[in-house]
Order: structure tokens, then sequence, then C-alpha cells
């Protein structure tokens, strides 16, 4: 069992870190009189109470670590979550003060050149949007051993959470924040882009009702035949998505989808905003890209009984098994969906 840390042992750590300059460092220690108090979690506890370092980084240093804070020039402040690729982190731009969120491959991954590749390919698709429905991509870049992409921060949580912390959404907020997404979806498909997993997870909502449209990590580009074929030597003949949310075409052929793959997920995501359940609440993903090529899910008044026939009808027109079936342009989706935001 390690012993903890003494505050000149936590204080040692903070100045190798280079959280603070030396400057900094200094007045900290004589302002709050940081070598006279007991013990290392003393010391952190005074420093997070005054702002001068985040939870995460207190923590980071009371487990002994003075690394990984620093990232190029952005400062890791948070922790915001684990993606399949790596960590997703809130830090701070050093050259203009600026939030921003940062994901970063994981150790076991930086050395793994599909990875890698995957990543890359993520941030040149989100490079290629500017829309305010979409989080927006600001950098790619290297430092060292480690690749990194810079996103616009977004505080916020994914429709995903909401539903699962706080149950379905009012169909006119459900309405509405999918009419958003819709927006911000007809702007990449003119840049010539598939999402191919939209889905809750991947839509997240501000404060004040704002949504927007995340991870392009599977993103299908036009006219890129090389970003495709490196995805296919990534996931081989695998189907590309999240199966409770997959179009019927695209979990047969992830490689040749159109904007309409994204209408129908963006269906299936609506349907669960309303009811809280997949639209096909199955065992296997065999089993539910089966059902999505072949049944119908069952009706929303089975769950919920006010949502209006006609949003019922949007519904089902975007989860049409046909892709001609379907909306044909995301633009078209917002504007159906307007009536009822």
């Amino acid at each position: 069992m390690n012993k903890p840390l003494i505050a000149d042992s936590f204080l040692d750590l903070l100045e190798k870190s280079q959280l603070l300059t030396a400057e900094e460092f200094q007045a900290a220690c004589d302002d709050y009189q940081l070598r006279e108090l007991p013990s290392a979690k003393h010391v952190a506890q005074r420093l997070v109470n005054a702002n001068i370092l985040t939870m995460y980084q207190a923590e980071r240093l009371l487990m002994g670590r003075s690394r990984g804070f620093l990232i190029d020039r952005y400062k890791v402040l948070a922790i915001l979550g684990f993606g399949g690729m790596g960590r997703i982190y809130v830090a701070e731009d050093t050259t203009t003060g600026q939030e921003v969120a940062l994901k970063v491959l994981t150790e076991r991954h930086e050395v793994d050149a599909s990875m890698l590749e995957r990543l890359k390919l993520e941030a040149k698709a989100g490079l290629r949007l500017s829309h305010p429905k979409v989080v927006r991509t600001l950098q790619l870049g290297h430092t060292g051993a480690v690749t990194y992409v810079v996103m616009e921060y977004v505080k916020g949580l994914t429709l995903h959470e909401i539903v699962v912390t706080q149950g379905p959404l009012p169909w006119p907020q459900a309405c509405d924040v999918i009419a958003q997404a819709a927006a911000g979806l007809h702007h990449a498909h003119r840049a010539g882009l598939v999402h191919r997993d939209v889905k809750p997870a991947n839509l997240i909502v501000t404060s004040d009702g704002e949504a927007r449209v995340l991870d392009f990590g599977l993103a299908l580009l036009e006219d890129d035949e090389e970003s495709e074929f490196a995805l296919a030597m990534i996931f081989g003949h695998d189907c590309l998505g999240t199966a409770d949310y997959i179009s019927p075409e695209q979990s047969l052929h992830s490689h040749d989808v159109d904007a309409r793959a994204d209408i129908y997920s963006l269906g299936c995501s609506l349907y669960f905003l309303l009811t809280g359940q997949v639209p096909f609440p199955l065992n296997t993903v065999a089993d539910k890209l089966v059902a999505q090529r072949m049944k119908l899910p069952p009706a929303i008044s089975t769950y919920v009984s006010d949502v209006p026939p006609a949003v019922v009808n949007v519904i089902a027109k975007m989860m049409a098994k046909r892709p001609e079936d379907r909306y044909q342009t995301a633009g078209e989706v917002a504007e159906a969906l307007k009536p009822f935001a």
C-alpha cells in the first residue's frame, strides 16, 4: 500500500508538472502558506479552493503523477470521458485561454497504426464542417508520440445521458432537438459526408436546448477512396455503426450508403427519445440487425400515448426500410419536424 504523500512531496510534483510557471508556483507557496500545511491533501484542497488547480489535477498529483498535464500547448483540466479510441479531456489553450475538448489516443492505441489512422480520419472529416449544429473540429496535432484532435468544448449532456437519467423527452422537445440535429447533418451531407453513427450518444444538448452533432469517427467521405479503404482495413467486413440505430442498407453494405442512412438512424434516435426504448430491444447484435432489415418496431403508443399521429408518421417515414421511401435529405426532416418543435 502506497504511503500518503507529504506536503513537500506534493509540492515537488506540482513544480515538476509545469502546471504553474516558476513565478506562479512561488507565489502560491507564499500567498497560501503551502509549506506550513500538515499534509499533501491539505495543500491540494487549498489550491483547489483557490482555483489554482482543478480537482482532476489535484487528484492526479496526489496519486504521485506529475506528467501528462500538458499536451502541446493545451493544459488538461478535467476528463470528459472515454471513447473507443482514447480519452477526451477538457483542456485550456494556453495561448488563447479558450477551453477546448481534446481527444487523445490511449497508450495502447498510440502504437496501433489502425487506431491512429482512424483518429486522423475523424479529424479530416470534422475539419470539413462549420455549422452551429455540429461540434467543430479545430485542429489535428502531434507532439512527441501523442496524436490528438482539438474540438470545440460544448457543455451539455448527450441525449442518451438525458433519457437514461431523466426519462423520455416530451414530444415537442424531442422534435426540436432532432430537427436541430437534422440541420447539422444536412450541412455535413452537403459537404460530402455521411456520419454512419447517428445515435443519441452522438447528439449533445446544452442547458439552453441547443443540440449539436458530434463524433464523425466513422464518417464516409465523398470522393475519398483512400480514407474509406483505411476504414475497411481497420474494420474488415464488419458493419460500421451501432446496431440499435443502424439502417438496413448500412447493416449489409457499410461502405456503400448515402445521407438516407443517417436519416434512418436519426428516426431511431427520435423513437428512443420519445419512448425510452430502442426500436428493437433484442439480446444479440445479429438479432437487432435482422430486425432493422425485416421488422417494424413496437408502436410508439405502446410506451407513450400523447405523441401526435403526425409526429408518428414523420418517424415512420424516417425509418422506412427502403431508402427511396424515406425523406431524401436531412433538410426535409428538419422542415417536417419544425411544426412540432
